[in-house]
């Protein structure tokens, strides 16, 4: 995973899950983002490295719900 267009929505939606609450709601997503360096596992929590951090910044549009 090397830019923000091979993040689906799905691993963004993801990706703030654990920015939000330390945890993952799908272990397959979770394992891939480890092993691509956007989380990490520290003190019984997940936590989002800085990369996991900017990617979640940058694709924060692909979350936002245009249908208001």
């Amino acid at each position: 995973m090397d830019t923000i267009e091979e993040l689906s929505r799905y691993e963004l939606l993801v990706l703030r899950e654990i920015r939000l609450n330390g945890r993952a709601f799908d272990e397959a997503t979770l394992r891939r983002l480890l092993d691509d360096e956007l989380v990490s596992y520290s003190a019984g929590a997940l936590e989002l490295t800085g990369k996991g951090r900017r990617l979640l910044v940058r694709g924060s549009p692909a979350l936002w719900d245009v249908a208001s």
